[in-house]
């Protein structure tokens, strides 16, 4: 991935004229100025403010009411609904490589913590859902279980879920917590009794370990589907309240559980299903305090009734983070400025404003208050199924590299300066546009803002003081400038100035996030008006095309010290630098010293609870455990016949019975690996629990994005009885049978690429030599171990380096403003497998430029059958064929350069041609 440009100094001053807009001239006051808050001492010394004004008289204006009464409140004068903000789900592995960020670099991770949660100088988020895993994969990876049997005490170390809460707490001790099932752990059975045994001794864990008591629980399995299982779930849900209030009273309580709040059902969508459901049970009705579904900006009147009739919050609890670098979008789709287009952060902040109002709701909006990311922070490998989707990207912990994304800054539009507790203004906040997947689709509205006031019972309670505030965030995903004339009574003293704070694409010659979170003026009202007997102020104010917006009447916002985005303030100081070669791990970690968790001293794997270095589960559980006293500590594969987790099934048949079948995997290390041998030790089980499943050990190479099966490219498989298979994208290549083979002895694998030539040993004897001669080689990527569903072993991992081949490449995506594309080009915003998910399509006579040093570059990327010519260093083009490539594949390679500067040019002469990124070859460092 590209290197962001490094944090500059901040500069004190702001530009005294704003630039010429096709809407109009926004010019500052000749004599006005806006001034401070005078209880903000921080920004004391700074300059005025421009005070904004709009003089263009062919602008046509939209109305915009703001009536502070405008509050939907109960009898007791009380508002239905207050301000949620937005928080984080940590679930299916998404934020694993968080603990090693946590151990190599505890600067980087910390500061990842901060800016996700620090309410002052981060995003602030405001809430965290974990999940209780099973052991099986749940989209994105395995999260652990932390019960694998009836009588294993509950441990919450395993996984990263419970450290992301008990640090994000850290540092913000009022974040509101929750936890979640996707899978189950088959030992329940699916059995109430024994399912509640396992969430509760987990909830006492978690007080136990970590100090922390959950705020919420979310009984039900994760966007459980059907009406049968809602009903079922429902059920349970009601059961589980009850049991944990009666809990609470137990001399062993650890707090009082009653208070934990109940989220029903989580599911996908359907959310006016579910509420009729709990509006038809009384018990429901009691024991349920949130309604939540995800995906989804629509409510209905069975929602209605239970956010107005029975006071309950309605949740958007899960919904995606922004995808696709703001640097990426800008290069493919420069006229949205790298904020806006589909799932950028204006449309991420157009789901927030809609899931509350959304016009197509008709009479019976959703009235959601608080909005999940899934993940807020992406600590996991790049290709990981449904990444990037993030605020931050965190998948390098060797080198404490992280990455910033402008969703933090849309974040900060709304938490900045709309506080807890903070009322909706009803006629002031909402959306139109048609719907999309999850919320609006981009150029399709023509108002998206949401509203907020100070609570209105704390009016005047203090005096001047205590005189009403109120914020207005706008979200413009359209590729129109719109201009309102907000027109405001009842909040407070006439004639106060709006604070507008701003976040757009760049001007020419710009960096791309040199206009984040600017405070670009205030706004004066214009003139007052008179409506309906009530005089209103008047502010003319403009929201630029594929923008986000907040105005307030807070200057620096909720906590006074609110201040503007710095370009590069995103972009860490720690290099991107490939994990080095050669990389051993023998598991006993002995250099890492001994800290506190919960006032107890704990060893490095005891603290993790066992999670090895690097290693991201996709299947199973591989875990590091006391092997005899030659070995020291080995990895173990934990999960066999007699505990296989139950698999989360809602987009199958449903039921919640059906034990995982996808082999178990682990992947680690760094996918610019390119040439390179990979070796491990591995003693298979000798227990033989199920016959009819696979005994085996296995070890892959050039691992790019989550497949299932091998997950790597290239992998051997060593079964019991000596059988062997070299697998290629999970089809056998070669095969054969070691005679006398035993399979409870150690033994060494070792798979070696180098080019497109795998060559496989046990033993030190060679398996096979497998040349990939086909038109689709991976020559880059990570290793990954495989275990059938046995207790397997493995020991002396090394990754070693090809003797006079490159083992480091760069990953450069088909993004990447490096590169050019003169005669042009058809962006296509892709899935989670392709790199960045980005996609460059080139018709023939259409080319792309690859500027670069180094020894030799892959194209890859999946792209039917083309002719190309290419050039290297202006030399006469070469014509070769390429295709059909699927995703990640190598479609086109180059070696034998020397290492230095080079433009290779590739040209299509016929067919289309698809670039999904270049690797670059370099000598790399050992």
């Amino acid at each position: 991935m590209p290197r962001p440009h490094r944090r500059t100094a901040r500069s004190t001053a702001v530009a005294a004229a704003l630039a010429l807009t096709a809407g109009g001239l926004l010019a500052p006051s000749a004599t006005a100025s806006a001034p401070r808050e005078a209880t903000t001492t921080a920004s004391s010394a700074a300059p005025a403010l421009p005070v904004l004004r709009l003089d263009d008289p062919t602008i046509d204006w939209r109305e915009l009411l703001v009536d502070g009464e405008d509050v939907q409140r109960g009898a007791d004068g009380t508002a239905f609904n207050t301000f949620g903000g937005f928080g984080s789900v940590s679930c299916n592995n998404t934020s694993n490589l968080l603990l090693d960020y946590k151990e190599e670099q505890p600067e980087a991770y910390w500061r990842i913590m901060r800016m996700l949660f620090d309410p002052e100088t981060g995003a602030g988020l405001k809430h965290i859902k974990v999940e209780l895993g099973a052991d099986s994969n749940s989209s994105s990876g395995a999260e652990p279980a932390t019960k694998r049997s009836a009588d294993e005490p509950a441990n919450v170390l395993r996984g990263a879920g419970f450290h992301f809460i008990a640090d994000a707490l850290s540092i913000n001790p009022d974040i509101e917590t929750e936890a979640l099932r996707w899978g189950e752990p088959s030992w329940t059975g699916n059995d109430p009794v024994k399912r509640y045994q396992w969430y509760k001794e987990t909830i006492d864990a978690a007080y136990d370990t970590f100090g922390v008591e959950l705020d919420w629980m979310s009984p039900s399995q994760n966007e459980v589907r059907g009406s049968t299982y809602q009903a079922a779930e429902l059920a349970w849900t009601v059961r589980f309240a009850q049991w944990l209030e009666r809990d609470a009273a137990a001399p062993d309580a650890r707090y009082d559980y009653s208070k934990i709040k109940i989220v029903a059902l989580d599911s996908y969508r359907e959310g006016d299903a579910v509420a009729a459901r709990i509006l038809a049970d009384p018990a429901a009705l009691e024991q349920i305090d949130a309604l939540g579904y995800h995906y989804d900006i629509v409510g209905g009147p069975n929602v209605t009734r239970l956010n107005k009739e029975f006071g309950k919050e309605i949740l958007y609890s899960e919904g995606v983070a922004p995808m696709i670098d703001p640097q990426y979008r800008l290069a493919a789709d420069p006229s949205r400025g790298g904020v806006g287009g589909t799932v950028s952060a204006a449309d991420i902040a157009d789901r927030f404003i809609n899931a509350y109002r959304w016009s197509g709701a008709g009479a019976d909006p959703a009235h959601m208050t608080t909005f999940l990311f899934q993940p807020a922070v992406s600590a996991m490998y790049e290709g990981t199924q449904y990444s990037p989707k993030h605020l931050v990207r965190a998948s390098d912990p060797w080198s404490g590299y992280w990455e910033g994304d402008v969703g933090l800054v849309a974040v900060r539009h709304f938490h900045q300066f709309v506080g807890d507790g903070w009322e909706y203004v009803e006629g002031a906040t909402g959306g139109d546009g048609t719907k999309g997947d999850g919320g609006t689709n981009v150029d399709t509205s023509t108002r998206t803002v949401l509203t907020a006031r100070t609570p209105a019972a704390a009016d005047g309670e203090d005096g001047a003081d205590s005189e009403p505030q109120w914020s207005q965030v706008h979200a413009n995903n359209t590729r129109t400038d719109r201009y309102f004339e907000v027109k405001v009574a009842d909040l407070g003293p006439a004639g106060r100035p709006l604070y507008a704070w701003e976040t757009r694409g760049p001007d020419a010659g710009q960096e791309y996030d040199a206009n984040y979170f600017q405070n670009t003026g205030v706004y004066e009202p214009v003139r007052t008006e008179t409506i309906d007997g009530v005089e209103h102020d008047v502010y003319r104010v403009k929201v630029p095309a594929y923008s986000i917006v907040t105005l307030s009447t807070l200057a620096h916002g909720v906590s006074g010290s609110t201040d503007e985005y710095v370009p590069g303030e995103l972009a860490p100081d720690a290099a991107d630098t490939i994990l080095p070669l050669p990389y051993r791990d023998d598991f006993e970690y002995d250099e890492y010293p001994v800290t506190q968790v919960g006032g107890e001293r704990m060893t490095y794997l005891e603290r993790r609870g066992g999670t090895p270095r690097y290693t991201a589960d996709q299947d199973g559980a591989f875990e590091v455990v006391r092997g005899d006293r030659s070995t020291g500590h080995v990895l173990q594969q934990q999960i066999n016949a007699d505990n296989r987790g139950f698999t989360w099934n809602v987009w199958g048949n449903g039921r919640q019975d059906v034990l995982q079948t996808a082999s178990p995997s682990t992947v680690l290390g760094d996918h610019r690996w390119a040439d390179y041998a990979a070796a491990v030790d591995f003693r298979l089980d000798d227990v033989d629990r199920d016959g009819s499943l696979e005994n085996f050990a296995g070890l892959g190479v050039r691992q790019t994005y989550a497949r299932g099966g091998d997950q790597a490219t290239y992998a051997v498989r060593v079964h019991e009885d000596g059988r062997w298979q070299l697998r290629k994208l999970d089809r056998v290549v070669a095969s054969g049978t070691v005679a006398g083979f035993d399979g409870a002895a150690w033994h060494e694998l070792a798979v070696e690429a180098r080019e497109n030539v795998v060559t496989a040993t046990l033993d030190g004897v060679r398996l096979t030599r497998y040349t990939d001669t086909s038109a689709n080689p991976v020559l880059a990527g990570r290793i990954a171990l495989t275990s059938g569903f046995y207790n397997t072993r493995y020991d002396n991992l090394a990754v070693t380096p090809v003797q006079d081949h490159a083992w480091a490449s760069e990953k450069i995506d088909d993004a990447d403003p490096r590169l050019s594309y003169p005669d042009g080009f058809t962006f296509t915003q892709a899935g989670y497998a392709h790199f960045n998910r980005t996609q460059h399509v080139l018709a023939a006579g259409r080319s792309v430029t690859v500027p670069f040093r180094g020894t030799g570059i892959n194209l890859f990327g999946a792209t039917a059958t083309a002719t190309l010519e290419v050039s290297v260093d202006g030399a006469a083009p070469r014509t070769v064929q390429v295709g059909p490539v699927g995703t990640r594949e190598t479609s086109y390679w180059l070696r034998g350069l020397g290492n230095r500067n080079h433009t290779v040019t590739v040209r299509v002469v016929s067919g289309t041609f698809t670039l999904d990124g270049v690797d670059v070859l370099t000598p790399g460092r050992s």
